[in-house]
């Protein structure tokens, strides 16, 4: 479970991305989302006592957690979609909400 100033300062910071998305910056927003999400994940990591380190990115600890996927089960598509590559001129081959992602992954974590 994250501690609730870590929760409200996530959900701020999703909420900031939705604000710019609105705005028409779709690709800051997703990117926000990525990081709002590695960072729940990363507090997961540190509850369960797995290796953690500065120089591992919030984008890092979503593909980790691929990889571990008896503990995200619960989030796994939400995972999948917040690690879908963008083609090559940026854009993303499917219309994906990430912050909804980040939001339910945010949730988990505060629910872990």
């Amino acid at each position: 479970m994250i501690e609730n100033d870590l929760y409200k300062s996530l959900l701020d910071d999703l909420a900031y991305a939705l604000n710019i998305s609105k705005n028409g910056e779709l690709n800051k927003s997703r990117v926000i989302a990525r990081q709002v999400a590695g960072k729940a994940i990363r507090e997961i990591y540190k509850q369960l006592k797995f290796p953690t380190s500065p120089s591992i990115n919030p984008y890092q600890y979503l593909l980790l957690a691929k990889n571990e996927a008896g503990i995200f089960k619960p989030i796994a598509s939400e995972l999948d979609a917040l690690t879908t590559k963008v083609n090559p001129d940026y854009s993303f081959p499917e219309d994906l909400d990430l912050i909804t992602y980040a939001k339910n992954i945010i949730q988990f974590s505060k629910n872990f």
